[in-house]
């Protein structure tokens, strides 16, 4: 008979596992995601499409996703993360079939609209499923460095895509980029039904003896006003400046601005440098996920951080040669990593773990707000100011977040007496 110690060494590996797979996948639906970015306001463009229906294109996703996110936590704790996973990158890959077919139709908006819906669908199954799963497979001993293991995981995946679908697409065309990602999304969804783990949080709450709960009154209770609303605004305001602003418009600066690398044109450059701001995020994230765990201060990280995301704003709206765009990116990278994961292991904090794919839902629901309202507003802005003024405007909306995160330190301190 094993000993006690023997038992908790394989329960050990076998969440080491899962966390991998989970991570592994989220990277897949990531890069995915990527090609879009830098393709698709340069060939709206090219294909007639305004500025602001190439925004509603971008954010259709996230508007999609409004409706759903909500209903895939439900799934995921009621029966656990597998089939989300498998769901999520099986309709992803429809959706960048539909970009492919948008390529060459009299109906480009049409087709591109579609895909993004689909992706929607697809990407709220996968963000989802994978950020409440590493809640529901690791110890709260673990919670941070599993949390910035998957979300490094994602964030890497998406500058990934940036740096595939910008060099595939200057290199051959866009329709082989659209088509390389469908191929690695279709893969990952096989992956997906093999390595995705199927631990629910239901099953995590059994064991903490939480008192059962109605659907609805789950979710009166998450909405109740109280310090996670205070989470859900500052993911709001993230996602609205960074991934819906910056990933939508980043390749219009660096045309307008000229800031083009050697031997690629806007959207070959503009992925490189998104790839900057996104790679560091991940490297940032998993250092603040191991700090976490290590000294046990969730929240201490995020003032700094959002100083940081706020001053990279201010940077980017002055930068117009590639070296102060670039460090003003990385900057931002930086503030992003230390603000995502606190968020979410905060989150885990003040609810228990029965109700982690409904709150990541709701996470998820606020973010996708911002980020549905930034490329829409964004990339009008700019077409119509210039990329200096709607820049500086964020760098300043920014600076809300520093008493947001004032106010998590205060909530961190009570929960720990």
């Amino acid at each position: 008979m094993r000993s006690p110690r023997g038992r908790m060494s394989d329960e050990a590996r076998g969440i080491n596992g899962s966390l991998w797979a989970l991570a592994a996948l989220g990277f897949t639906g990531g890069l995915g995601g990527g090609v879009v970015f830098p393709i698709l306001p340069i060939v709206g463009q090219a294909l007639g499409i305004a500025p602001a229906m190439i925004g509603l294109i971008l954010s259709l996703n996230r508007i999609t996703r409004l409706g759903i996110n909500p209903l895939t936590g439900h799934l995921v704790d009621r029966f656990g993360a597998r089939w989300p996973l498998v769901g999520g990158l099986l309709v992803e890959g429809l959706a960048t079939l539909c970009y492919t077919k948008g390529l060459a139709s009299a109906h480009a908006a049409g087709w591109f609209l579609l895909g993004r819906a689909l992706w929607g669908v697809g990407s709220s199954l996968l963000l989802v499923g994978s950020l409440a799963a590493a809640l529901i497979v690791s110890s709260a001993a673990a919670r941070g460095r599993a949390t910035a293991l998957v979300r490094m995981a994602l964030s890497f995946g998406v500058p990934a895509g940036l740096l595939l679908g910008g060099l595939v697409a200057d290199l051959i065309s866009a329709r082989a980029a659209f088509l390389s990602a469908t191929f690695i999304t279709f893969g990952g969804m096989i992956a997906a039904y093999f390595i995705a783990p199927r631990t629910r949080g239901a099953a995590a709450g059994r064991r903490h003896q939480a008192p059962p709960h109605s659907g609805a009154a789950v979710l009166r209770d998450l909405l109740r006003p109280g310090p996670l609303w205070i989470v859900w605004l500052f993911n709001f305001i993230v996602f609205f400046s960074v991934q819906g602003v910056i990933l939508s418009a980043l390749v219009l600066i660096v045309r307008d601005r000229h800031l083009m690398l050697p031997a690629l044109n806007a959207e070959g450059s503009a992925g490189m440098l998104m790839a900057v701001m996104l790679g560091t995020s991940a490297v940032v994230s998993w250092i603040a996920g191991r700090s976490i765990d290590e000294r046990g201060n969730k929240t201490r990280i995020l003032l700094p951080a959002a100083a940081g995301l706020a001053c990279g704003f201010a940077l980017l709206a002055l930068a117009h040669t590639l070296l102060p765009a670039a460090l003003a990116l990385g900057i931002i990278g930086v503030g992003l990593g230390g603000i995502s994961v606190p968020l979410i292991v905060v989150m885990g904090e003040l609810i228990s773990p029965e109700r982690y794919g409904r709150a990541i839902g709701i996470y998820q629901v606020a973010g996708d707000i911002g980020g549905s309202l930034g490329p829409i507003t964004g990339l009008e802005a700019i077409a119509r100011f210039g990329p200096t003024v709607p820049l500086g405007v964020l760098g300043a909306l920014l600076t809300v977040t520093l008493p947001l995160a004032a106010i998590l330190i205060r909530v961190e301190r009570r929960l720990r007496r």
